[in-house]
């Protein structure tokens, strides 16, 4: 009869195969992020800006 610890070793294989794929999916999101994260850290009075005419459109349409 054949060990069961070997399915515990093939489950953390595929588990393993499934992170890196995650993570190379998700990479360019990732980037993304921390490019508005460092834009918006520079300049904060035109994120509050955009943040301030994003709430005035949604009050001129009737939406809270």
């Amino acid at each position: 009869m054949h060990d069961p610890r070997w399915i515990l070793v093939a489950w953390g294989v595929v588990a393993l195969a499934a992170a890196l794929r995650f993570w190379r999916m998700t990479q360019p999101f990732r980037a993304g992020l921390t490019t508005q994260n460092r834009l918006a850290s520079t300049d904060l009075d035109q994120a509050r800006a955009s943040l301030e005419h994003s709430w005035r459109e949604s009050e001129r349409r009737g939406t809270s």
